[in-house]
């Protein structure tokens, strides 16, 4: 199994961060060409359309605004993306009143690639997904 994990500091209060990034059918990034939420809540799953009309659905497997914390994984083996077992948490905890820490992780084994590529793979989506946060929050 191999872990990628990526922890950054945010100038934003730690709620309003954790809305945005754990807000499961709020994803949004260059490469999603559509998105379907399917259910609510735990249990859900969410098909991404990628540009190219891959699919990668997932499943959110635990979310807890009062700890701040939200785990989903991928399910459909079909997906074009260098992991297979797939399970990934989000965790935004205060620091201060407008500061907070995100620490995204996730447990997978490469499916393509090698590891080294699968775990750049995983910490730029998260690095992205909160460099998009900051700019919402202007943080």
């Amino acid at each position: 199994m191999t872990t990628a994990k990526v922890s950054e500091d945010v100038n934003a209060n730690a709620d309003l961060v954790f809305a945005k990034l754990g807000d499961f059918a709020g994803i949004e990034g260059e490469l999603i060409k559509s998105k379907k939420i399917t259910g609510s809540g735990i249990g859900c799953l969410r098909e991404i359309t990628l540009a190219n009309g891959a699919r990668v659905v997932e499943r959110l497997d635990n979310q807890d605004p009062n700890s701040r914390t939200q785990t989903y994984s991928i399910q459909n083996d079909d997906h074009p993306l260098p992991f297979k077992a797939y399970v990934a948490t989000l965790i935004v905890t205060p620091t201060a009143a407008n500061q907070c820490r995100v620490d995204w992780f996730s447990n997978f084994d490469v499916k393509s690639g090698t590891e080294a590529e699968a775990i750049t793979f995983a910490k730029g989506i998260y690095t992205g997904m909160i460099k998009s946060v900051r700019q919402q929050l202007a943080a």
